[in-house]
């Protein structure tokens, strides 16, 4: 059943792979390119693709450092345009952080009742974006005098550098001898709460993930404008509610209406419907369907 299911929107486990080695080191081939063509002498990994602290420069007023770390604002471009466009496929398709915790939520097969969900998507882009305003405002006291070291605590606690932790611990064991308290709570949070015991599996995506926050806003203006969305036509529902129950954004509400900021354009309820309601589209195309 598990391989079935895998088959089903194999192109896209296909992707996670992908996306590892782009941006994991050893790998992190994206910016194993970049720095050979900049004439950079560095060892990649993923921190050089980090999106908290261009975020935090723009906040804080420092966007200056542009000049320092142009690969790291060029990532976030690249990002939030494609989520414009296409929608968050980074986030859905290649986010080796997203894709981890995911992946474990779906390798311990832990009933979706003894699993954290809430059924509204309305609370979950609340509780979201009241994570990201937080954010923004410790970056905004940077702004306003505080010490620069004050905005560290955001990278104590980072998914991100906790997993290229992990990856360089496998290669090297002396490398665990990096972890410290706020690399334990980030695993419990990320790994064990937030992909165990979440459903989907991708809890730190929904709460704690900047980028992912801004690539929702960005995919609910572009689908505004007619860009690719994942829509829900009419025709025959029989009420399995697997679309919900594999969601792995929890994006579907109990009337099967897709929240926007928080669909990631993964195809998941496409692949799983039994009855083919969901489909994605581009413009206006399909345009005499019911959709939402």
């Amino acid at each position: 059943m598990w391989l079935k299911s895998l088959m089903r929107n194999k192109y896209r486990y296909i992707s996670w792979i992908i996306g590892f080695i782009l941006f994991v080191g050893p790998f992190a081939i994206i910016m194993r390119i970049y720095y050979y063509l900049a004439g950079i002498l560095r060892e990649p990994d993923l921190h050089m693709a980090c999106f908290r602290m261009p975020i935090d420069w723009i906040f804080s007023g420092r966007i200056y450092y542009i000049f320092s770390y142009p690969e790291m604002f060029l990532f976030i471009f690249a990002v939030l345009i494609t989520s414009l466009i296409l929608g968050p496929v980074f986030c859905g398709w290649l986010c080796p952080v997203g894709a981890f915790s995911e992946a474990i939520s779906r390798i311990i097969p832990l009933p979706n009742k003894y699993r954290i969900q809430i059924k509204d998507p309305k609370i979950t882009r609340a509780i979201r974006y009241g994570f990201l305003t937080g954010f923004i405002m410790i970056s905004i006291l940077i702004l306003l005098g505080f010490s620069e070291r004050f905005t560290a605590i955001c990278c104590w606690y980072c998914a991100s550098s906790v997993l290229q932790q992990i990856i360089n611990g496998i290669i090297n064991p002396i490398e665990l001898e990096y972890w410290f308290s706020g690399s334990i709570i980030v695993l419990i949070f990320w790994l064990i709460i937030g992909g165990i015991f979440t459903v989907g599996g991708r809890g730190w995506c929904l709460f704690f993930c900047p980028l992912g926050a801004l690539s929702g806003i960005f995919h609910k203006i572009g689908s505004k404008l007619g860009f690719y969305r994942t829509i829900r036509i009419e025709g025959k529902c029989s009420n399995c509610d697997k679309c919900i129950s594999v969601c792995p954004m929890q994006a579907i509400d109990s009337n099967f209406s897709i929240e926007r900021t928080l669909c990631i354009n993964c195809k998941e309820c496409i692949s799983r419907c039994p009855n083919k309601l969901y489909k994605m589209i581009w413009r206006n195309k399909n345009a005499s369907s019911k959709i939402n």
